[in-house]
């Protein structure tokens, strides 16, 4: 019996994967996705046996949702007994131009499509024949329940080599054959049973948590205060208001697209400044969205509450040790987009960056969603779905892998991520170094935003300004080295 059949094979869903699970509609699409683009077409065998090895050091991949009879208690991870690998993989031919442009295309729809709910949930598309030289791509997208961004990049790094071809002491993983019919069922009566039984269990454990919490209080009147500080600063937050008109004309289409910048000059401009690569980035990103806003006449919207995720894991849990699941908070932050000046802008990013991240309340998001849980579905999900509604914009930075992979023998040359777009919100962004690029990927609506090609020019210029602005500050002492 292999991991995937033995690990996890009944789990509840966490408060963070709860919400993502309940808030997806079709109007707020929880998906995420990595766009990888290759020399060469996947040889089909060794691309199986990559899948597989993914699903044997995450077993989550072959696992689907149960619900409880009557929502009595949370939602469960269980080893779907009918698991298809043929189901999850499909592969296609591009045609008329061929282009990167067309495989954007060509994968928006795939997108928008919602995952069959009785089934694990991820999908995998194979395109062949891109571009003139016989070039391929591969489209891995993942319900956002299963995983967060890191998460991602732990099944990324499973199912990838380090060299294009497999060293002969690879062990090669037998392909399951699982076309069943549908499995039985217990009888309603005991399942009711157990799902009660499930949720005493589950409710004891609560409540023992909220009085050690309590106790621990008490015994340090410091947390009552920053609890109360997290509260003010979610009602803050949700008192918002960007005034952008831009919420009243939500569309239904999402496009993808994607763009690169040269990593090691965005790291040098991080080195430069002494702050995070998060405020660079996101320097980056509030001047080229409110370029695109003057451009549109948009102009009394000078702030947009920015959804920033931050991982919440070790380093060593990255891709040492593979975990799924979500283990993030979100950094809400009124991102300012009319100021022009790069170096005034970066400071008070910066700044509303590092109060930000001091904020209790930006830690809060696990317990939070912990504490929803307990609450009936309809009421979680219209918590979750009015939180998403005060977001603007979404820009979220994936740590990447930065020496080249190889999936079934093919080089893998790009790798541009895809974060789900709240449901006011025109455009989200998310990044992730590979190599010596960072990646750039853009789900935008296309209602609100119809000039995407236009937005991914604004990025490049505004990188452009903020490295030029650098290189001015310094005067003569030595510029930013450029890289082709």
């Amino acid at each position: 019996m292999s991991k995937a059949d033995d690990k996890h094979v009944s789990e509840r869903l966490t408060g963070q994967d709860l919400s993502f699970w309940w808030v997806d509609n079709p109007m707020q699409r929880t998906t995420m996705a990595m766009l990888m683009i290759l020399d060469r077409s996947p040889d089909e065998q060794r691309l199986r046996q990559a899948l597989e090895r993914a699903i044997e050091a995450v077993p989550r991949l072959s696992q689907r949702v149960i619900n409880a009879p009557l929502d009595i208690t949370l939602p469960r991870w269980e080893t779907d007994p009918t698991f298809d690998l043929d189901y999850h993989v499909r592969r296609h031919a591009l045609t008329g131009r061929a282009d990167l442009n067309e495989l954007f295309r060509a994968i928006g729809p795939t997108y928008e499509t919602p995952f069959d709910r009785s089934r694990p949930l991820w999908d995998v598309r194979v395109f062949d024949g891109l571009g003139p030289d016989g070039g391929a791509a591969m489209f891995f997208k993942l319900h956002h329940a299963v995983a967060d961004g890191v998460g991602g990049n732990a099944i990324f790094a499973a199912m990838t080599d380090w060299e294009r071809e497999s060293p002969p002491s690879a062990p090669r993983l037998p392909v399951r054959k699982r076309k069943g019919s549908w499995p039985g069922q217990a009888p309603l009566v005991t399942r009711v049973w157990d799902a009660v039984w499930d949720r005493v269990d589950l409710d004891l454990g609560r409540a023992r948590s909220v009085a050690a919490t309590l106790w621990d209080a008490l015994q340090d009147p410091e947390q009552i205060e920053r609890a109360a500080q997290s509260v003010r600063s979610i009602i803050e937050a949700g008192r918002f208001d960007s005034g952008s008109p831009l919420k009243a004309k939500v569309g239904r289409a999402r496009r993808l697209s994607g763009l690169s910048l040269p990593f090691q000059e965005v790291r040098a401009l991080k080195q430069h400044f002494g702050g995070a690569m998060i405020d660079v980035i996101l320097t980056i990103m509030a001047r080229a969205i409110g370029k695109w806003h003057v451009k549109h006449h948009l102009t009394d919207v000078r702030e947009l509450m920015t959804l920033v995720p931050v991982n919440l894991r070790k380093q060593t849990e990255w891709t040492d040790q593979v975990q799924t699941g979500n283990r993030a908070t979100g950094i809400l932050v009124p991102l300012p987009i009319h100021i022009k000046n790069p170096l005034t802008l970066y400071k008070e990013v910066r700044k509303r960056m590092e109060q930000k991240k001091e904020d209790p309340a930006s830690q809060s998001a696990p317990m939070l969603a912990e504490i929803f849980s307990i609450l009936p579905r309809q009421i979680m999900t219209w918590l979750a779905q009015g939180s998403f509604g005060d977001i603007d914009y979404i820009v979220t930075n994936v740590p990447g892998i930065l020496v080249p992979r190889y999936l079934a023998g093919a080089e893998i040359l790009a790798t541009y991520p895809f974060a789900p777009v709240a449901k006011t919100s025109p455009v989200s962004i998310a990044l992730y170094g590979y190599r010596d690029r960072l990646f750039i990927g853009i789900d935008s609506d296309e209602t609100t935003m119809p000039d995407v090609e236009r937005f991914q020019e604004m990025i490049r210029e505004s990188f452009e300004e903020l490295r030029a602005a650098v290189d001015k500050r310094q005067n003569h002492r030595r510029p930013l080295k450029r890289t082709a």
